[in-house]
């Protein structure tokens, strides 16, 4: 048995379009919760866990958007 004869060329798997977006939205979502919970923090008066609570809330909130808004055109396209 010679399996060379009868194997497919290697095609990378990606991931869809829906997938990608659902993605962005539940990345965003975190996002938005990392906010909310840096603003907990700040009206406790700890103003430094607030910053970074800030910081990653609005770059997890970002990236996701971006994810999930580039997944929307990628969709549109194919």
């Amino acid at each position: 048995m010679n399996s060379s004869k009868n194997s497919s060329p290697l095609r990378l798997s990606s991931v869809s379009s829906e997938a990608l977006i659902g993605i962005g939205i539940t990345i965003a979502a975190l996002g938005l919760l990392c906010l909310l919970l840096g603003l907990a923090e700040h009206l406790r008066s700890v103003p430094n866990v607030a910053a970074v609570w800030f910081a990653l809330g609005a770059v997890m909130a970002i990236v996701g958007g971006f994810l999930a808004g580039f997944a929307q055109i990628r969709k549109r396209r194919g």
